[in-house]
């Protein structure tokens, strides 16, 4: 006869629910599950119920979106909602069933096994949901301009080849043009910003000697169009996002930046007063951190917030992150892995962190590129990532500025550091380390 087990209960009066598209099950006890149907008035019967068991607490999985309707009206109702990541509430293979799930998580939850995800509060959650669909937007319209590219390259029109992105100012005053009849490689080329005048003249021309052809000219026109409308959405959801950083400022104590915006190159917000909104929001100047830009720093105020209390140590964020090195050895065999990105914050960091890479006066560059000489570019980047991650939790938790020492002071700690493992060395086998400049 099996026995049951029994968890050391750390949440006392808790439940926990399995999410589906069309069904919820419920159990407050681990052993017991109701299900419920997943319409708003059947939610609020299930919140009902909660209550009338005395629960206090309610552990969720973070189930596509579907949780995010019951999250909130759970929380106006009063109760506490913990939201998981399925991964780390899975059971047993072949054992997986939603009434089965949904007691299991109440026994893992009750025991206090399972780690609560962050998720924004109010102005941020929307903060955050806005910045996302940005991104996705962004990502959608990246489509269009491949398929333009494609268009000329079937017209062999190679723009491409010759200028950085067709999508830029001078890139689509061409396309237009083209569109419009133009086929004088002169007067397009008179579209061109001043210095792709200068430097790419000869080159443009040659580029845009093509083969005409009008169902390569209707296709380039339809995506030029789609392009456009992404474009335009890209301002309206800015509106809204500048909305809720006004909301989000309201009430704080304007501040004073030290350092300069950095250039924003690519898919810069159109809010007014960017910088100095995220100086006011964050309450201190993240621009001292090298490769944060006002875009960056507007991602991760969606992503982590400015709150660092749920994060003891730095080692908790970067761990949250997903920027910690991976123990994946076995005895005394370590095993393959692929990289995971467990966070958009983090996948944030490490794109700052490759934009680095090939910085000739920041030290957290030289120190990628160095780690790259030895190791593998994706394990560089991550380490860059990690450095930059942990001065951005030290300005927030701890107040602490970060000042760039440049390049040429950590290759001198790279060099003494190095001196000290010589002399170590050299004691240990009796031997005496010389400079060479003494020999002279």
């Amino acid at each position: 006869m099996s026995k049951l087990v029994k968890f050391e209960q750390q949440n006392a009066n808790a439940a926990a629910i399995d999410i589906g598209a069309s069904k919820i099950f419920v159990s407050t006890d681990g052993v017991t599950v109701k299900s419920y149907d997943t319409f708003t008035a059947s939610y609020r019967e299930c919140i009902k119920d909660l209550l009338l068991h005395n629960v206090q607490r309610v552990c969720m999985e973070a189930t596509g979106i579907y949780w995010i309707a019951l999250h909130q009206m759970l929380e106006e109702a009063g109760l506490e909602v913990c939201i998981v990541n399925p991964k780390e509430v899975k059971q047993v293979k072949g054992r997986k069933t939603d009434v089965s799930d949904a007691c299991w998580m109440q026994k893992m939850f009750s025991a206090g096994l399972v780690r609560q995800s962050y998720i924004p509060a109010g102005k941020l959650k929307e903060l955050r949901m806005m910045i996302r669909e940005r991104e996705d937007i962004i990502s959608m319209g990246s489509a269009y301009i491949n398929k333009m590219q494609k268009a000329l390259e079937l017209m062999n029109i190679k723009l491409t080849q010759v200028i950085s992105q067709i999508n830029g100012v001078s890139g689509i005053r061409m396309i237009e043009a083209i569109l419009g009849g133009e086929r004088d490689k002169e007067k397009l080329l008179a579209l061109c910003h001043v210095s792709i005048r200068k430097k790419k003249a000869e080159q443009v021309l040659h580029a845009l000697e093509g083969h005409y052809n009008e169902s390569w000219l209707f296709l380039l026109e339809q995506n030029l169009h789609l392009w456009k409308v992404h474009q335009q959405q890209l301002s309206v959801i800015d509106k809204r996002i500048e909305v809720l950083l006004i909301e989000l400022e309201n009430g704080k104590e304007p501040i004073e930046g030290v350092h300069k915006a950095k250039p924003i190159r690519h898919h810069k917000p159109m809010v007014a007063g960017l910088h100095q909104k995220l100086l006011n929001i964050y309450g201190v100047d993240a621009n001292c951190i090298p490769g944060l830009t006002d875009y960056t720093l507007l991602k991760l105020l969606g992503e982590v917030g400015t709150d660092m209390s749920r994060f003891p140590t730095v080692k908790h964020f970067v761990s949250w992150c997903g920027l910690v090195p991976g123990h994946n050895q076995s005895g005394a065999r370590s095993r393959r892995s692929k990289t995971k990105n467990h966070s958009n914050a983090g996948q944030t960091f490490r794109e700052v962190a490759q934009a680095l890479m090939n910085s000739k006066y920041i030290a957290i560059g030289s120190f990628i590129r160095k780690l790259k000489g030895r190791k593998d570019a994706k394990i560089a980047i991550k380490a860059g990532a990690r450095k930059i991650a942990e001065a951005f939790y030290n300005l927030l938790a701890k107040g602490a500025m970060y000042v760039e020492q440049g390049i040429a002071r950590y290759e001198q700690q790279l060099k003494q550091r190095e001196q000290r493992i010589l002399q170590k060395l050299a004691s240990k086998h009796g031997l005496k380390v010389v400079e060479i400049q003494q020999l002279k």
